[in-house]
């Protein structure tokens, strides 16, 4: 895309290492950000708010899936035609905004594809993420690459056409649930490569936790797919569009 109306929201959970940094390359590439404070008990919110930009804060902490919604209604509010999506902790260059920029369009969410090395992924990582894959991707029709990454460019106008369950917002599942939900209403989903970052930039230890946040989501993807009678279908397409290595043709 050469030109785009862009603003960036970045969830934040006890950051006060990395927020800083994170923005700071983040307005480098778009100028309108909003970090979404999620309960923090260190200094994130002062650091954040000390950066001029708009700062959203979470009384209690209420989860990624939360923060996100948070934080994509205020950009909403800001008036955009897309958001972009990156986490606080430094898995995710901003430097690549761009690049999944280039593959946006109004019917395609973009996501940023970390699984192309599995060398550089912690083992139980990788394997919780292509279990995820599997199932999600399943019930979404669409073969979809990495579906646990949050660095992702959403269309704004998808969130008016997609429904959400309330008990589904927290934690992980929310960022699993709106790609299988978007699919389904005829959105697309394009990846674009960047690196796994994991060691070498993480401050803290990954809010992640493989077996717990894995597990609700099958249990979430379980229920979509018995709702179709195990969508058959579902599986036989997704495990075609992963044979070919097929990704969406950029729509505009």
């Amino acid at each position: 895309m050469s030109t785009f109306s862009a603003v960036a929201v970045i969830p934040a959970f006890n950051e006060a290492k990395s927020i800083a940094d994170i923005v700071g390359r983040t307005v480098r590439v778009i100028e309108r950000v909003i970090v979404v404070d999620d309960g923090s008990t260190d200094e994130t919110q002062v650091i954040a708010e000390a950066l001029g930009i708009k700062v959203l804060c979470h009384n209690r902490n209420r989860g990624k899936g939360e923060s996100l919604l948070t934080g994509i209604g205020a950009a909403s509010e800001m008036g955009c035609d897309y958001v972009v999506t990156l986490d606080a902790d430094g898995q995710h260059a901003p430097e690549y905004i761009l690049k999944l920029m280039d593959r946006a369009g109004p019917r395609t969410i973009v996501v940023g594809s970390r699984l192309a090395d599995p060398q550089l992924i912690p083992r139980g990582r990788y394997w919780a993420n292509q279990t995820a894959n599997f199932f999600i991707s399943w019930a979404a029709r669409h073969w979809i690459q990495d579906t646990q990454s949050g660095f992702r460019v959403y269309p704004m106008a998808l969130f008016d056409g997609i429904r959400l369950r309330r008990n589904r917002r927290g934690g992980f599942v929310m960022e699993s649930e709106v790609l299988i939900e978007a699919c389904r209403a005829g959105y697309r989903v394009a990846s674009v490569p960047i690196p796994a970052l994991y060691e070498t930039v993480l401050q803290r230890p990954s809010h992640f936790r493989p077996v717990r946040d894995i597990t609700a989501i099958v249990i979430m993807v379980a229920g979509k797919l018995l709702a179709r009678g195990a969508d058959p279908v579902g599986l036989i397409i997704s495990h075609r569009e992963r044979r070919k290595g097929t990704l969406p043709v950029h729509q505009t």
